[in-house]
């Protein structure tokens, strides 16, 4: 019976094996290698997470930094729409390039827009409204992604 361990057939070859079964007959007769096309599609991938991982750690930072900056706190004080307009935030918008450029363009304009809205208290009272529903919107889409 031979070395025991190449009885077994790990999960990555299983799923390699449902791609293509000659790639897996290929690799265990003569060695897995990587061409240099894959090396470098490997050190893209890499290069993409970290620049990922960082911004994602930028805009955590950003985040925690509470208060009244954010229309949302500012219009509505901290509720039930606030707290789910930031998970609608967290559970779908940072996923995406788009979304976490739009995270960044309103941290960005947020305390300006915070300073002129707490100048005009019948603007505030009239954005109030508006966040409530989408806060209301928010909540339904993340408790059904929830569920």
């Amino acid at each position: 019976m031979g070395d025991r361990k190449s009885e077994f057939v790990s999960a990555s070859e299983l799923a390699r094996l449902g791609y293509c079964e000659r790639q897996v007959a290929f690799d265990a007769a003569f060695g897995r290698g990587a061409t240099k096309a894959q090396e470098q599609a490997q050190e893209r991938g890499l290069l993409a997470h970290a620049v990922f991982f960082e911004e994602g750690r930028r805009i955590a930072a950003a985040s925690s930094r509470k208060g009244r900056c954010f229309v949302a706190t500012l219009a509505l004080g901290e509720c039930r729409e606030t707290s789910a307009l930031r998970a609608f935030r967290d559970l779908f918008l940072r996923r995406s390039v788009t979304g976490r450029w739009l995270i960044g363009g309103y941290y960005r304009l947020s305390p300006g827009l915070c300073r002129w809205l707490e100048a005009r208290p019948r603007a505030l009272k009239s954005v109030s409204p508006i966040l409530r529903g989408l806060g209301r919107c928010a909540e339904a889409v993340v408790h059904r992604k929830l569920r």
